[in-house]
Formats: structure tokens, C-alpha cells, sequence
């Protein structure tokens, strides 16, 4: 970082001159965030005309090509554009509506890939015996060799994470009421924590466990949404091999289509935060690096290209070299530029408000949120007071969580009972005290397993696991 900017922001944290050096900090914080999202627009940018040259993915789901379109005609409006008549906040709205109608489309999509998840349990856990196929399973030695890869590792987080995945692998063996018990302990984990915190886990459970499907999850994609509802009314228990072999070769061709979707709606995502922090950065910059005009110069060439349906020009990889390693000094001063942000906010609002700034330092609210990682963060979420997760609260929100569950059991198959239980096993964290209750639960769950099939199916599984970490 500039030795001026480090200086802007000590000043501002020692609450010097906060008239001359809150403005410093804005601008500079808003030229760092323009450099910064238009290298990464570029790069996401460039790497969809790949997609699109190599596989024509994007244009196989009619949503996301026009959603691309969009993009391109927005671009040359605004920061590819020599002319600033265009009205860019009238294009910051349309950016985030397209940022929630993507942010909608992506919840379906991953309450299919929760459904067939759990599908792909219950088929795993049924081929040796749809196959007729039988091998010996040494419960004791499987057991062992379980205990022993659990905690050859002394990283209690990796021993952690371990345990999720063997135990969301193992024989589900319990009855509904002892499951509704580890439940409950992992949900009194958050006595004094936040209710938002609390109310996040247990909406990512009830997600998992397909208790709340959101709108859209039948009809936005058919191909997906028909296959799921084949599965969900098969009877596993008398399925042939012709018939598992039909229903493997569908599930291997619905969950490549359903990656693809995927790794094109998060690149998608990609660019439209790229897009909209360039955007509301744009007006209150007053960058003059070197950096900038080259990133334009290079969008510019791809979005011809785009436009041409011609190859990506050479003039374009060139380019990169003159930006190369840019990216991260800049990450890095945003994380600076990041770390006061909220003090900023927080203890200067009057000040602010006075230098009628409110409209950047708002913006730089939003660009924080769209640079934090999280894709689909929501910017219109305002940070609460939030009471904490008291007994009572937890008893509340834990009936409300079971009652659900306990619909949802009475209405499915053993099968995918046990299915969606391993589930949320793999989200739950770790509740055994002891390596010695880690190593009984192990010695149950295979010892009590009575059919040989599935049997030999988490045996597999769980060899492979282990193997392939070796």
C-alpha cells in the first residue's frame, strides 16, 4: 500500500482532520475497488468467451444468455462507453435485480443438488444388492482401520471434519428419537450466540433435508425437476438391475448437466459483482494508473469479439502481462481500506452526513459486500442488534425444526430417511466427546448394520475415502 494511503488511514483512526481525511479514505478506497473489479471482470470475462468458443455452454440455458447479453450491452454503456450521459444509477438497480433473479435461480439449483445427493445415497447403498454382487465386510478390522484414519492426523479440525464425512458415510442405525437427541445437543451449541447465527443453521439444515423447497424448484428446470420426482417415487426396495441401470445412467447425465448450470451461473455471478462494484465505484474514482487503461482497452477488444462471434484477439493475452501481479497488491489494500470500514461507518456517520457523503460511503458499504467472497451475499440485508439464542428460544426453534422432520419421516421411505439423517449428519459438528465414543459409535453403526448390501456399500465407500488420502 501507498505510504499515503497508510497515512489516510491512520489519521482517520486517530480521528485527525476527519473532514479532509474521511474523503482521502473514500476515494482512495473507491479507486482501489474500480482497478480491482475490473482486472477480475476482465479475467471472468475472458474466461466466458472461452466457454463460449470451446462448448457454447452459456447459451444452452436460454436464462443465462440473456442474462449475458445484458451484461454486454450494460458494459458498453457505461465503462467501455467515452460518453457519462448515461444514467448509471438507473443500471446499478437493473444489476441488482439481476443479481437477485440469479440469486433465486441459484437456490433452485442447489435444492436439486441437495435432492440428488440424498438419491445418490440411497442408490449407492443398494447396487451389491440390485447387482447380486457379494464380498466379505470384516466389521472389526473395518472398524479398526475407520479409528485409525480418524486420528492419524493431530489437527483436531482436520480430525473434526474427518469424523463428518465417516460418520455421514457409516450405516445410519439409530431410532428417529436418538437422532432427534444429537440434534438437539448441536442446536444448544448456540446458547448465547446470536439468533441470526442459530437461525442460519438451522435454515441450511432444513435446506438440506429438502423440508423447505423454494419456488420455482418443479418447474425451472424440467429436465432436473422430473428426474427428482422419478426418484422420489421409486421403490428401492424391488428396483431390477434393468431398471438401476437406467435410473444410474439418467442420474450420471442429470448431475453433469446440473454441475455444468452451476459452474456457469457462479461465473455469471461472477461478473455481474465484478460489474456492479465498477459501477458504483466509477463515478467517484479518479484513478490515472496505468492498470485501468489497459483493462479497458482489453474489454473492450473482448466485447468486440463478443460481438463478432470472432476469436479471442492476441492483442488481449498480451495484455496480461502488463497487469500481471496487480491483482493482489490491490486485494491487499482492500483489505486494509476494508478493516476500518465499519468503525468508519459506525463512529463518523454524523461527520459523514455533514460532508453530505453518505451516497459514496454508502457505496463502499455495498462494494464491501460484493468483494467479502460470498457471491450471493444479499446487499439489502441491514445489520441488526441481535438478541442472544437464549433456552427458550433454541426449545422454540428446535420443535419447530422437528416437527417438520418428523412430518417429512412419516411421509418417506426408510431409505431416504436414512439418507437425509447422513445429510444432515455432514453439516452437523462433531458431538462426541471422546475418542472412545467416536470408536463405539463406529463398532455400532457397522455392528448392527443387518443388511449385507448396504453393508458392503459403506464398506467401499468408506475404503475408497481412506484410500485416496493416503
Amino acid at each position: 500500500m501507498k505510504k499515503e494511503n497508510k497515512n489516510i488511514i491512520r489519521n482517520v483512526l486517530q480521528d485527525n482532520d476527519l473532514e479532509m481525511n474521511l474523503a482521502a479514505y473514500g476515494h482512495a478506497y473507491m479507486n482501489a475497488a474500480y482497478e480491482y473489479s475490473l482486472i477480475r471482470l476482465l479475467l471472468n470475462y475472458y474466461t466466458i468467451k472461452e466457454i463460449q468458443d470451446d462448448t457454447n455452454g452459456i447459451a444452452k440455458d436460454d436464462y443465462l444468455s440473456a442474462t449475458v447479453d445484458k451484461l454486454h450491452t450494460i458494459m458498453f454503456q457505461t465503462i467501455l462507453s467515452d460518453e457519462l450521459e448515461i444514467d448509471f444509477d438507473s443500471l446499478i438497480v437493473s444489476l441488482q435485480q439481476i443479481r437477485k433473479e440469479m440469486t433465486d435461480k441459484m437456490t433452485v439449483l442447489t435444492a436439486y443438488t441437495d435432492s440428488l445427493q440424498i438419491y445418490e445415497y440411497v442408490m449407492n447403498r443398494i447396487e451389491y444388492t440390485v447387482k447380486g454382487e457379494s464380498f466379505p465386510v470384516d466389521e472389526t478390522q473395518l472398524a479398526t482401520k475407520i479409528f485409525q484414519y480418524l486420528f492419524c492426523d493431530n489437527d483436531k479440525m482436520v480430525v473434526n471434519s474427518k469424523i463428518q464425512m465417516v460418520t455421514s458415510q457409516l450405516p445410519i442405525r439409530m431410532t428417529k428419537n436418538r437422532f432427534f437427541d444429537y440434534l438437539t445437543d448441536t442446536l444448544n451449541i448456540y446458547q448465547g450466540s446470536d439468533q441470526s447465527a442459530l437461525d442460519d443453521f438451522i435454515a441450511m439444515l432444513k435446506s438440506t433435508a429438502l423440508l423447505e423447497l423454494p419456488q420455482g424448484y418443479d418447474d425451472a428446470y424440467p429436465v432436473i425437476a422430473n428426474f427428482i420426482q422419478v426418484l422420489s417415487t421409486c421403490d428401492y426396495k424391488n428396483l431390477d438391475m434393468e431398471t438401476y441401470t437406467a435410473l444410474m445412467e439418467q442420474f450420471s447425465f442429470t448431475t453433469d448437466y446440473l454441475t455444468e448450470l452451476v459452474s456457469n451461473y457462479l461465473l455469471v455471478m461472477e461478473i455481474v459483482n465484478d460489474l456492479l462494484v465498477s459501477l458504483i465505484a466509477f463515478l467517484y474514482q479518479n484513478s490515472d494508473s496505468e492498470t485501468v487503461s489497459v483493462c479497458i482497452d482489453m474489454l473492450k477488444a473482448l466485447h468486440n469479439a463478443f460481438v463478432s462471434e470472432s476469436d479471442i484477439p492476441d492483442s488481449v493475452d498480451e495484455g496480461f502481462v502488463q497487469i500481471e501481479g496487480v491483482q493482489e497488491e490491490l486485494g491487499e489494500d482492500i483489505l486494509q481500506f476494508e478493516s476500518i470500514l465499519n468503525e468508519v461507518l459506525t463512529k463518523h456517520q454524523d461527520t459523514i452526513s455533514w460532508m453530505m457523503s453518505d451516497k459514496i460511503f454508502n457505496g463502499l458499504s455495498m462494494i464491501s459486500k460484493l468483494l467479502s467472497g460470498s457471491l450471493f451475499v444479499d446487499l439489502e440485508k441491514k445489520d441488526e442488534v441481535n438478541e442472544p439464542a437464549d433456552a427458550d428460544y433454541i426449545i422454540e426453534k428446535r420443535d419447530e425444526l422437528l416437527a417438520l422432520l418428523t412430518t417429512f419421516f412419516d411421509e418417506h421411505s426408510r431409505e431416504i430417511n436414512r439418507a437425509v439423517m447422513a445429510a444432515l449428519f455432514s453439516n452437523m459438528p462433531v458431538l462426541f466427546n471422546s475418542q472412545q465414543e467416536v470408536k463405539e459409535y463406529i463398532e455400532y453403526s457397522l455392528g448392527h448394520c443387518s443388511n449385507a448390501g448396504e453393508l458392503m456399500a459403506c464398506a467401499k465407500i468408506l475404503e475408497d475415502i481412506m484410500e485416496n488420502e493416503e
